[in-house]
């Protein structure tokens, strides 16, 4: 009886999750194009005072539609809701798509972003596009967030019948014990907690369950504190 009340206390708390998720998206989402239709001058042109406060909104909004899709996209994981849609992929072009994306956030923190490519073009993958996309992208934009000097670079690399991604900061670094942690449901290592206080660690885990279904492997390895971070993505190559 009792096992049966917590499946049904769990199924309860995906719905609301879900129901709140689709909720809060829609007027995020409108909010988030008004303001950008302001900065850019739709409405009439804004002196310096009115334009910072409202780009700070800007960027709070991206930063809860980002919260709201990694909790619909963990209420839909854990109700087996999500589908997979696997088909032939570029892994390098899908890489430098989300680096031009990103490029502007850390040129704004006088961060480099840089791709070390192989010398050979990688073989086609067979992946879900969208959900590697989101995996790769959560994972650099973590970077960006946690890194305050020096920069990002991603190596793409062939290793046998697996194509790797090796995402390396310079940023703070983690201790043992965090990484340990870091995949699991609301799990944040303290240097994301001291520098980015808004992410709630939903993502990383979010990326592990979307990487298993392309059965790969995802990690991360770091010195220490201060020493910088690199997490791998390996996915089967060939399609």
């Amino acid at each position: 009886r009792a096992y049966a009340e917590l499946q049904k206390l769990d199924k309860a708390k995906s719905e609301f999750i879900s129901i709140a998720s689709h909720q809060l998206r829609t007027p995020l989402t409108a909010i988030k194009g008004y303001v950008s239709m302001m900065i850019e001058g739709v409405y009439g042109k804004l002196s310096e005072k009115q334009s910072d406060p409202l780009k700070n909104v800007y960027q709070s909004s991206e930063r809860l539609i980002k919260l709201v899709n990694d909790l619909l996209n963990l209420s839909r994981l854990e109700a087996g809701k999500i589908e997979f849609k696997p088909e032939p992929v570029l892994l390098e072009d899908v890489v430098s798509s989300i680096v031009e994306e990103l490029k502007i956030n850390a040129e704004k923190k006088g961060l480099y972003l840089k791709i070390i490519k192989p010398a050979a073009p990688l073989p086609k993958i067979t992946a879900d596009q969208d959900k590697l996309r989101h995996v790769i992208l959560n994972i650099i934009d973590n970077a960006i967030k946690y890194t305050q000097a020096g920069g990002i670079t991603i190596m793409l690399k062939q290793l046998d019948s697996w194509a790797r991604i090796a995402i390396s900061d310079t940023g703070e670094g983690m201790t043992k014990k965090e990484i340990e942690g870091l995949f699991q449901t609301f799990a944040r290592a303290k240097a994301g907690a001291k520098l980015n206080s808004e992410g709630a660690g939903i993502g990383l885990y979010v990326a592990k369950k979307f990487v298993e279904m392309h059965k790969g492997k995802i990690w991360a390895e770091s010195g220490g504190r201060g020493k910088g971070s690199t997490f791998y993505i390996e996915l089967p190559s060939g399609t």
